[in-house]
């Protein structure tokens, strides 16, 4: 089961093609750090709720459950939000099934016990 998650990534998150190369060199991961460090307080905040629940899904679902962060800022991201009409984050889709926008913990779960339960 896939779950695609749409929302905007700190900076750090985003690596752009052309700096790519860069961020594989040890000089890139203190930028990366460097680049975390300085993210608004609240985006610092959202990435890790969204990580602790990102991390306690793969605990629930270890051998089922794939994740993909899509920054709506990306051609991709642009696209899903115009697809979709997501206008707030984070949003969660599961292909062919739905999507919960916003925190909604229990709305998600059943979301994912229903996508789980289907063929």
């Amino acid at each position: 089961m896939r779950l695609e998650v749409v929302t905007p990534l700190p900076p750090a998150l985003r690596p752009c093609m052309s700096c790519e190369r860069l961020m594989e060199a040890q000089v890139g991961a203190q930028v990366r750090l460097e680049m975390a460090q300085e993210a608004p307080r609240e985006l610092q905040e959202e990435a890790e709720r969204l990580q602790s629940w990102l991390g306690d899904l793969l605990r629930r679902y270890p051998d089922s459950l794939q994740v993909r962060l899509i920054d709506p800022y990306s051609p991709e991201g642009f696209w899903k939000c115009l697809r979709h009409g997501i206008r707030r984050y984070p949003t969660f889709l599961v292909p062919g099934r739905g999507r919960v926008v916003g925190w909604d913990r229990a709305a998600l779960e059943r979301l994912l016990e229903e996508a789980r339960g289907t063929p």
